[in-house]
């Protein structure tokens, strides 16, 4: 070890007027006698070192030597001897008189140091006056140093770092990259003076890592940058340094001019300048550790500069260094990283920080503390901060995943909950550790149902959806769940609850209805019934609708509402969307669970089609159940019509119900003349009537109306016919009363007392309809009828026929074949009733 105090005399050469160092007379220094006894050596062998590096003019510069010593040196201001030097005015320009005083202390290349005291610190010290008391001992510890006057406290350092915000983390960007392998190029800081320079050296050794700080050599000024070897280069804008020189600012040196003049093209992103930067301008600076990193790829890591602090290397711990003050934590305290540490960082910025951070995971270079500090980092971020940090935690959940002890067991990704993981970190999970999870759950199937709950719960939170192992735990527990006489129905149930993953629950719930069948609807009423049912009751919500309207079935059927038929269908179909049944799905399914396969009572289907709509029944396919409705309706209306219609068409309609619906269509298509009143209907007619006969008096009364209209309008021609006679003979007064308003209608009247003269066929076909008969077979409300309209609507007719169109009339009788003889007999007695 070797730690030699060296003075220097500056001198200026007579011939030349170069200023050169000599060492000073022993009676000059100070510590001639302190020192150890390698000071007896000459102390000439330095000069030419001294020369080079205190030519420049510099207060203050810190090198290495070739040898791997080191010499700081500092020129003291103010100290004259003979001579008359003059020191800097500021601008850059600097002048040496003779005599000047310049101190060193040379660091053998075994010397360990500088310690926690850094070279920096020694900046315009008066520990370097020749009369400063006694501060080198015979070994080399921290006091070995010239004790600061001024020391760069951390304090002092944000204070400027905050003044020159834009600045910093560019500057720190090239100090970084001085310690990368080829190493960076030098640093020029063009500042008005020194002190400026001192600061950003001292913000260099505040921010690196504790190995590199006695490695980082400066000189905080010079008037020839180009001769200076240092790495930290200060000059000021009047030095012999043409930074208009591309080549200059952009290959040689990395310039950061302070006076507003060129300077060198900002450097590539780099995160932990960034980051070191932000701490600064935070107001809580980086705090780097003791002694060197247990890695050389250590050194730099970002997570220390997140948390607050560094993680301890080995071998040393906890101390106090530059700056620490009472009440701060140790240079190597770790504090749990949050959020608020990457305030400033947005963008691009933020996004290289993770990426550095993810990549340090993937390459392994990451200790378990590290990890759990990462974690816990990633779990406290929140919008943009979060979605930067996606990388980082799918790395972080890989990992874990893939350590060594994890590989032949369910992967459990529920540690990793919180976590920013987005869909597509999920998607590359389930895609490379799903088939793995869904193996390990399957083969633990094997064991009873009461141990799956772990599991299903790792398999799900790895998402290891659509696995033969996930659909077979599925299958089992919802056939578990329809057997509630036995005890896997209540072990089923205890897994879910184990599990509480809602969405999984509701997926066993909907295989609970797959081939539905009335076994199953007993079951999940059992199921509702059972001890099991109040768990049943809680995720109902999320249960298919067929579940929900068992449950609700199974419940309302028993005490104390004992519901029943279609009171049942309607408080069912209060749950259904919209309180309201609109598709053939939700029939079947509410028909199912309430009537199963027999009818609803008699009274309760007219009910039902309305609720229901006719049309959606028939879609249904269950019309044939409600088949009384056509022939007990509540209303003879346009939707019986429609659904009689529809009915007639089903071939497994019984006959009786399918005359039914033929003959109310039939009697419904005459009434709207889409069907015409001619042989073939009457003809149909007649048959139907003689197949069956309605029973209900809404039914007779709907179809007699409309068969009453039918045949009122039609041509009396074509109602002369057989059957046509024979349906209005024996017609009821529902048929009746409908035919004999018509023709006694005001309007109906007029207008056949106007038509009727002119067409003798149709005056001879209303009288052959309804002259008097007496004969069997031919009801007394028709004769009834039929004479009320003889007298009401035929005899006024005669008052205008002349003698041309009553033989006319006789004509037409004749050719018929009908009486004559009566037509002429009622004739004359009209007459005479008139006279």
């Amino acid at each position: 070890m070797a730690i030699r105090r060296l003075s220097y005399r500056l001198v200026q050469e007579p011939d030349t007027g170069a200023v050169r160092p000599i060492p000073a007379e022993p009676r000059e220094t100070h510590r001639e006698s302190l020192l150890p006894e390698p000071h007896q050596e000459p102390v000439g062998e330095f000069s030419a070192a001294v020369e080079r590096i205190i030519g420049g003019c510099s207060e203050l510069s810190y090198s290495l030597l070739p040898d791997g010593g080191r010499l700081l040196c500092a020129a003291l201001p103010g100290q004259r001897g003979k001579g008359d030097g003059q020191r800097g005015d500021g601008d850059g320009q600097r002048t040496e008189g003779e005599g000047q005083r310049v101190e060193a202390l040379h660091l053998g290349a075994d010397t360990p140091g500088p310690g926690p005291v850094w070279p920096i610190d020694t900046w315009r010290s008066a520990a370097w006056e020749p009369d400063a008391g006694e501060t080198l001992a015979a070994g080399f510890v921290e006091s070995e140093l010239p004790v600061p006057e001024a020391h760069f406290d951390r304090e002092r350092l944000v204070e400027f770092a905050r003044e020159r915000a834009d600045r910093v983390a560019p500057f720190l960007t090239d100090v970084r990259r001085l310690f990368d392998d080829p190493a960076g190029r030098q640093i020029v800081l063009v500042e008005e003076d020194p002190e400026t320079v001192a600061h950003w050296v001292a913000l260099a050794c505040a921010s690196l890592p504790d190995a590199y700080v006695s490695a980082l050599t400066f000189t905080t000024w010079t008037a020839d940058p180009h001769g200076a070897p240092q790495q930290i280069i200060g000059t000021g804008p009047a030095a012999g340094f043409d930074r208009t020189d591309e080549a200059t600012v952009t290959y040689l040196y990395r310039v950061h001019d302070g006076t507003g003049g060129p300077q060198s093209p900002p450097a590539a992103f780099d995160a932990w300048a960034r980051l070191t930067a932000e701490r600064w301008l935070s107001g809580n600076p980086p705090r780097p550790a003791l002694g060197p990193a247990a890695r050389a790829e250590d050194a730099f890591e970002l997570l220390p500069l997140l948390s607050g602090g560094s993680r301890p290397s080995p071998g040393t711990g906890p101390g106090t260094g530059p700056g620490t003050e009472a009440g701060d934590e140790g240079e190597g305290a770790v504090g749990a990283p949050s959020s608020a540490d990457l305030a400033g960082l947005g963008g691009d910025c933020l996004r290289a920080v993770f990426d550095a951070l993810t990549r340090s995971v993937e390459r392994d270079e990451t200790d378990s503390r590290t990890l759990d500090a990462l974690e816990g980092l990633c779990r406290g971020l929140e919008g943009e901060q979060a979605l930067a940090a996606q990388p980082l935690a799918l790395a972080l959940v890989k990992r874990h995943l893939d350590a060594p002890r994890a590989r032949d067991t369910l992967p459990d990704l529920t540690a990793f909950e919180g976590l920013p993981l987005g869909q597509e970190a999920w998607r590359q999970l389930r895609e490379e550790y799903g088939d793995r999870a869904d193996a390990a759950l399957r083969r633990r199937l094997r064991d009873p149902i009461p141990t799956w709950a772990e599991p299903l719960r790792l398999a799900l939170a790895v998402g290891a959806d659509g696995g033969p192992g996930l659909a077979e735990a599925m299958d089992r527990l919802a056939g578990s769940l329809l057997r509630p006489d036995r005890r896997d129905c209540a072990h089923a149930v205890q897994v879910l609850e184990e599990v509480g993953h809602l969405p999984f629950t509701h997926r066993v719930l909907r295989l609970l209805i797959v081939d539905f069948t009335d076994r199953k609807l007993d079951r999940l009423r059992e199921l509702a019934r059972s001890p099991q049912g109040d768990w049943l009751r809680r995720h109902i919500d999320g249960a298919p609708l067929t579940i929900r309207l068992a449950e609700a079935a199974a419940r309302w059927s028993g005490s104390p509402d004992h519901l029943r038929g279609a009171d049942l269908f309607e408080r069912l179909t209060a749950l259904v969307p919209g309180g309201r049944v609109k598709d053939v799905t939700t029939l079947r399914l509410l028909w199912h669970i309430v009537w199963r396969n027999t009818p609803p009572d008699r009274a309760e289907q007219s009910w039902i089609a309305r609720t229901c709509t006719p049309r959606l029944i028939v879609e249904a396919d269950l019309g044939r159940r409600i088949t009384g409705w056509i022939s007990h309706p509540d209303h003879c209306d346009a939707e019986l019509v429609a659904f009689a219609r529809d009915m007639r068409e089903d071939g497994l309609l019984g006959a009786a119900e399918r005359h039914t619906a033929d003959l109310l269509v039939t009697a419904q298509d005459l009434a709207d003349g889409r069907l015409r009143v001619d042989r073939t209907a009457l003809q149909r007619l007649d048959e139907l009537f003689r197949k069956v006969v309605p029973k209900s008096q809404v039914l007779r009364q709907g179809i007699g109306e409309r068969l009453g209209r039918a045949l009122a309008r039609a041509n009396p021609l074509d109602v002369c016919d057989p059957h046509g006679l024979r349906l209005l003979f024996t017609a009821g007064p529902e048929l009746l009363g409908s035919y004999r308003a018509y023709f006694l209608d005001e309007t109906t009247r007029d207008r056949l007392l106007r038509e009727l003269p002119h067409n003798a066929a149709e005056l001879a076909a209303y009288f052959h309809l309804w002259r008097p008969r007496r004969r069997h077979g031919v009801s007394e409300e028709w004769r009834r009828t039929a004479a009320e309209l003889l007298d009401e609507v035929l005899a006024p007719v005669l008052t205008r026929l002349d003698d041309h169109h009553l033989g006319g009339v006789a004509t037409v009788l004749q050719r018929e074949g009908q009486d004559l003889q009566e037509w002429t007999a009622w004739r004359h007695r009209i007459k005479q009733r008139d006279e």
